[in-house]
């Protein structure tokens, strides 16, 4: 795969906008704020419908503006060339090569790209060393160079090497072929020194080419997936489409630039003390990677029908260290999102209860529509279906049956928890002081993105036990939630008078 190219943030070509006709652009590449300025004859005042803009740069690279939306338009007057119009535009995507990008037909055979903690979440320790003692390896180690003259050798030698095993590991999935690989990049040497850098990248090559709404898709359902194993939102960066070019021999790469790509939590730089450790995360390929493909495998499987309650975990998970009560919040309603398959079955109402539940909806729906009305018909009707607490109980025994004799008394956090996200959604009621535990607002927070994050991993085939076994530090967030656990369930008991 070649290096990427996206380091110009201006760039100056013609761009074809409507009918053809060819107009001067000036193309910026920044963070949610790209725009393609546009200088033509004639004013436009909107897009074609597939809102793409096809254009060439100076340097005959090709580019692709996809989902454009028009931000401003206007006329002026310049000395001595008389009327000019330009139209400003913001692209959602950008992609820049050979080749322009018709993002629907499928014509993209990969995607590659990198996430911020890729060298943490496939933490291939052994793929990159040095020889321990390389005294009995140097000479021979040299003279394999075969440079036609003798090169002396010293008493403090130093071999580095990488194994060249370039593959970390590959999984066939729903969105398809997943593979993460390494980039290993060294200079020749000389006297200012020698060194191998390298980058991981990320694949997914679905089944045939795919249409480039697809493969967006496919990106975001990794990025939940390893956001949540690296117990972090994660960035992501580096993207490159590889396109299905039969009559060329050579692969062709479009670097893609994405205005509004998933960012990091705020604050998580390297040097962040909530930077994920290898060793605590719930699942890593140190001992293998065939459980890592697994859970992966199964956990995209399921994504279709929990994608909308994972991106609420993304949402809390994007906070880090911020609680507030819309993370609160948020982390209740996942559980109320979730599929039907995911929580507790429906309870069958007693006979004389469903004749009653059916009366009752006979009268309130003759009266006249209005907000009371509504909402009795809504709540009885509901009156069969398990409540956010009961949906909420029902994922916290998935967690249970793992750590129970670890966290003691969970379902007791669980069920404050939700008391907290009632009051501040239906508002106070007599039998609850929520004054009494707002101290306890993050811990109750992070009981329900643990329960919720945690099930979701069991169900996708976690061993849960296994991990709770071992020894973990403060390197991710469900190591931080166990070892903090004790403590902040005691300060809830006698918050809550127990």
């Amino acid at each position: 795969m070649k290096k990427s190219s996206l380091k110009k943030s201006r760039m100056h070509g013609s761009f074809s906008v409507v009918h053809g006709e060819d107009s001067v652009g000036e193309l910026r590449l920044r963070r949610g704020a790209s725009f393609l300025r546009l200088h033509h004859t004639g004013p436009v005042h909107s897009l074609p419908d597939e809102t793409v803009i096809h254009g060439s740069l100076n340097d005959r690279v090709k580019v692709s503006c996809i989902d454009c939306i028009v931000t401003s338009s206007g006329s002026g007057t310049s000395k001595g060339n008389g009327n000019y119009h330009y139209t400003e535009v913001f692209p959602h995507y950008v992609a820049l090569g050979s080749e322009h990008l018709r993002p629907c037909e499928p014509m993209i055979k990969a995607v590659h790209f990198s996430i911020s903690d890729v060298d943490t979440v496939f933490y291939d320790f052994d793929a990159f060393g040095h020889v321990i003692d390389p005294k009995s390896l140097i000479e021979e180690v040299v003279a394999k160079n075969k440079i036609g003259r003798t090169v002396p050798v010293g008493e403090f030698p130093v071999i580095a090497y990488f194994t060249g095993k370039r593959e970390v590991i590959s999984v066939d999935t729903a969105i398809g072929h997943i593979a993460v690989n390494h980039r290993p990049g060294w200079s020749m040497g000389g006297p200012s020194g020698v060194q191998i850098m390298n980058k991981m990248t990320i694949s997914i090559k679905p089944e045939s080419p795919a249409v480039f709404e697809d493969c967006i898709d496919g990106i975001l359902t990794l990025h939940r997936f390893l956001s949540l194993i690296a117990g972090r939102r994660q960035g992501v960066k580096s993207i490159q489409l590889e396109l299905s070019n039969e009559t060329n021999e050579h692969p062709v790469f479009l670097d893609l630039y994405w205005s509004l790509a998933p960012q990091a939590t705020k604050g998580s730089g390297s040097k962040s003390a909530d930077r994920p450790h290898p060793g605590d995360l719930p699942l890593n390929i140190i001992h293998g990677t065939e459980s890592f493909a697994t859970v992966m495998q199964n956990w995209i499987a399921r994504d279709s029908g929990w994608r909308t309650a994972r991106g609420q975990y993304s949402f809390c998970l994007e906070k880090g260290n911020e609680y507030n009560v819309a993370r609160l919040v948020a982390a209740a309603n996942m559980f109320d999102i979730l599929p039907e398959a995911a929580g507790p079955t429906a309870t069958k109402l007693p006979e004389e209860v469903a004749a009653a539940q059916s009366e009752c909806l006979v009268i309130l729906k003759r009266l006249v529509p209005g907000i009371e009305r509504d909402s009795a018909i809504n709540a009885i009707k509901r009156m069969p279906k398990p409540s956010l607490p009961k949906k909420v109980l029902h994922r916290t025994k998935v967690v249970q049956n793992y750590f129970g004799s670890r966290l003691l008394e969970l379902d007791l956090v669980a069920k404050t928890a939700v008391q907290c996200r009632n009051y501040f959604v239906h508002g106070g009621s007599s039998d609850f002081d929520f004054a009494a535990v707002e101290p306890l607002i993050s811990f109750l927070t992070d009981t329900l993105e643990f329960i919720f994050g945690s099930s979701d991993l069991i169900d996708a085939g976690w061993d849960g036990g296994a991990w709770n076994a071992e020894m973990h530090g403060q390197g991710h967030p469900f190591a931080r939630f166990k070892s903090q656990y004790d403590e902040s369930l005691e300060a809830l008991k006698l918050a809550l008078g127990k």
